[in-house]
């Protein structure tokens, strides 16, 4: 009996099994806080959860190779669930040390602006009697930093009626689903003011089980973050402005211990792109580790000294100091950083852009989204400036800094 063609007939069986395979799937929970997780209907009228940290989640999931079945449930339960290895994992939360005990975080997958919001004006009493969303992961960290919480509501929108009736003093809520209860009628929102507590970051947490069998998820995860979250986190207006208002001081006080232009002069330049790009490769080769020759001979320029010595002086906001020119190539830098050319990136090219745009000095400013760096555990923004003269609708170099968002908006607080 020949049995070849039923040989070939499993193996075409097997073929199509394997082409046909799809990604594992993640089984994930996560809780109701719009705009970043909420229920939805698809067009089959089908129960979904959407929103802007289901979309981070799901994209870096997809690219790390796994697909989601994400569903909303209680914070309580999904905690509950995911120590019980019940579940692949949760988000999107604050950090947890009983969580840190037994399951493995990413990255921040989001990250809310904690505002404190009162119905009268002035300061808010350390007495104030404040209210929270039940099971919140505001409600969690006032508790772990010690606040008494005077009322835990099942509802966001319940908080801004309870203020105006005057039940409690301040409400601790992200700013953007605050601001999104004033499209909900009689919330009162508009009558509120709001005093910025914190940046929140918040991760997603993976079960015990799931990273003992995946030890390469969260890795993969957090590469693919950054390119997920792009354009997400953005500034408001007012806090634009005031970073802004900030980094002018910040050039100011800059400008008046060191002089930029002839830092520039005195800096290393190359003369041709191709010269550029073969330093860059090797610089960012070795970076950080390691310092190149050019890298370790930029360092020690007295224009660094005085960029490390600026930036050891706000310790806390200032997180690099970078001085380029015209060629957008470092000439004095606080610290090592991971490229030598700037010229290729926003925080040269925007300026740039700025000033051919007829635009001069500080209003050709450049100031960034915010964005996370893994290496510092910080969310960050660059301000970026031009320095001296215009020569072709070019400057003679850019002052950029990195400032933490955090530090940056406590430092710009209106008096």
């Amino acid at each position: 009996m020949d049995l070849r063609p039923m040989a070939l007939s499993v193996l075409g069986t097997l073929a199509v099994s394997v082409c046909h395979a799809g990604p594992s799937t993640l089984t994930l929970y996560t809780f109701e806080s719009p705009p970043y997780q909420m229920s939805a209907q698809t067009a089959g009228g089908v129960a979904d959860v959407v929103g802007e940290t289901v979309d981070t989640v799901t994209c870096a999931a997809n690219q790390a190779g796994w697909s989601t079945n994400i569903r909303l449930a209680p914070q309580n339960r999904a905690a509950h669930s995911l120590s019980r290895n019940l579940i692949d994992g949760y988000f999107a939360i604050d950090p947890s040390t009983e969580l840190d005990i037994t399951a493995k975080r990413s990255d921040p997958v989001s990250l809310e602006k904690w505002y404190l919001f009162n119905a009268d004006p002035g300061p808010i009493p350390d007495t104030a009697r404040i209210g929270v969303v039940d099971g919140s992961n505001e409600e969690a960290w006032l508790e772990a930093n010690g606040y008494n919480i005077f009322l835990s509501v099942s509802s966001p929108s319940q908080l801004p009626a309870l203020l105006r009736r005057g039940r409690i003093d301040a409400a601790l809520m992200d700013e953007r689903t605050m601001s999104g209860l004033q499209h909900m009628e009689g919330t009162g929102y508009n009558e509120l003011n709001a005093h910025f507590l914190r940046y929140a970051p918040l991760y997603l947490y993976m079960s015990e089980n799931f990273t003992a069998n995946n030890p390469g998820f969260i890795s993969s995860f957090n590469r693919y973050l950054p390119g997920c979250m792009e354009g997400q986190i953005t500034l408001s207006a007012e806090e634009d402005k005031r970073i802004r208002q900030l980094a002018e001081r910040l050039f100011s006080e800059l400008d008046s211990m060191l002089d930029l232009q002839q830092a520039i002069d005195a800096g290393p330049r190359l003369e041709t792109l191709a010269d550029v790009l073969t330093f860059d490769s090797m610089w960012q080769a070795q970076a950080p580790e390691k310092a190149t020759d050019l890298a370790s001979t930029i360092l020690e320029l007295p224009g660094s000294r005085t960029l490390n010595a600026w930036t050891l002086t706000h310790p806390e906001l200032v997180t690099e100091a970078l001085l380029s020119n015209n060629m957008g190539t470092l000439v004095a830098m606080s610290q090592l950083t991971s490229d030598y050319w700037q010229g290729d990136e926003p925080k040269f090219n925007a300026v740039v852009s700025n000033i051919r745009s007829g635009l001069t000095g500080l209003e050709a400013m450049y100031l960034s989204d915010i964005r996370y760096d893994a290496s510092t555990s910080r969310f960050q923004v660059t301000v970026s400036a031009p320095v001296g003269p215009i020569t072709n609708k070019l400057p003679k170099g850019v002052i950029s800094l990195g400032l933490d968002i955090e530090e940056a908006l406590a430092n710009s607080r209106p008096h």
